[in-house]
């Protein structure tokens, strides 16, 4: 009978606490959004008088003693820290001569020098907003601090310090870019299109990565290699398509040269077609010489037309065409093998002479 009663008293215990903390945890989400109402209320009264005169200095309608912009300059307090917000808010839509007073706003009232502390802080969510803010406002002289951030320990910090770099867009940060490749917790476009970002450059930074990067470096380098012209790296992009061990490597220097190629390039990109390499290697050779477009190829890729594998043999193909009349005949004598049959239907509905 006394354990009867004691586990009803734990029964009955239990459901209290639990009550308890079902009503505590009720009346904390009640007072974090009351508390978040409250505090959006403060900034909106706060920035009621600012908001009007950040969006004429942004429109470029500011009068032409610049009274909006010295009305600016005289926020203080929570005021200031509100209105930094709101203008780092508008620096991704707006260009020109009123992207150039707002940032110079910021510079002035610490903003910039603040966001370097920040990038220094042992807080990542600091770290991050501190390089959120150098890049927003394409800061040079913040540049050391985002290229030291590219070897943060954190993957946050690393992401963010690669999208900085790339606004800022200035080409010495390209060479620590493709080195910060080897860590994870970088992706390969955002490093693509950050590098994009520092024009051309960059073209000594590529050549490094090709001849020592990590394959990860090596791939992006050879895709940038290829779209931005930089002719000076065919010779390594063969060694890497014969020699490098990473497919990904290896297909995307295929497809690099199909871009910037030498004539004489195309002997490597028709040994990289044999059955021996892996199939993606295969496939981006055969697109490449397409792309290259010399005539010495057509006999190789004919003799890929009827290959067991359907993607190699369209591909072969589709190159056939972009080759030219001699491609074309080659494709015509052989209408009968399904690819090249698929090939010539497609090139006559986009109105290709065949």
């Amino acid at each position: 009978m006394t354990f009867d009663l004691t586990l009803a008293g734990l029964i009955t215990l239990a459901a209290v606490m639990t009550g308890v903390a079902c009503v505590v945890m009720a009346v904390t989400v009640v007072g974090v959004k009351v508390q978040r109402g409250l505090s959006e209320r403060a900034t909106e009264r706060r920035l009621a008088p600012l908001r009007p005169l950040v969006i004429r200095v942004a429109s470029g309608e500011d009068t032409e003693d610049g009274g909006a912009l010295r009305g600016l300059g005289t926020a203080t307090g929570r005021s200031r820290r509100d209105l930094h917000d709101l203008v780092v808010q508008l620096l991704g839509k707006v260009r020109g001569e009123p992207a150039e007073q707002l940032v110079e706003l910021l510079r002035e009232q610490g903003a910039l020098r603040d966001a370097v502390r920040r990038a220094h802080s042992p807080i990542v969510a600091r770290r991050v907003r501190g390089l959120h803010l150098i890049g927003c406002c394409r800061d040079v002289d913040g540049l050391d601090v985002a290229i030291d951030a590219l070897e943060d320990r954190s993957r946050r910090v690393r992401s963010q310090a690669v999208h900085t770099v790339g606004q800022v867009g200035d080409p010495r940060a390209a060479r620590p870019l493709l080195h910060a490749l080897r860590r994870d917790g970088v992706h390969l476009g955002d490093a693509a299109e950050a590098l994009v970002g520092m024009g051309y450059g960059i073209s000594d930074a590529l050549l490094w990565a090709l001849e020592e990067g990590h394959p990860r470096a090596r791939t992006v380098a050879a895709h940038l290699c290829g779209i931005g012209g930089v002719r000076a790296a065919a010779p390594v992009l063969v060694t890497l398509l014969e020699s490098h061990d990473d497919p990904t490597v290896a297909s995307a220097a295929a497809t690099a040269l199909g871009k910037i190629g030498r004539p004489q390039d195309a002997g490597a990109l028709a040994a990289a077609t044999l059955h021996f390499f892996p199939f993606q290697v295969r496939h981006a050779a055969i697109e490449a010489l397409g792309d290259l477009g010399v005539e010495s190829a057509v006999p190789v890729l004919t003799r890929h037309l009827s290959d067991p594998r359907s993607q190699v043999a369209e591909a072969a193909a589709t190159s056939l065409i972009a080759i030219g009349p001699r491609g074309r005949r080659a494709v015509v004598e052989h209408e009968l093998v399904p690819a090249a049959g698929t090939a010539l239907a497609l090139a006559r509905l986009k109105g290709v002479l065949v």
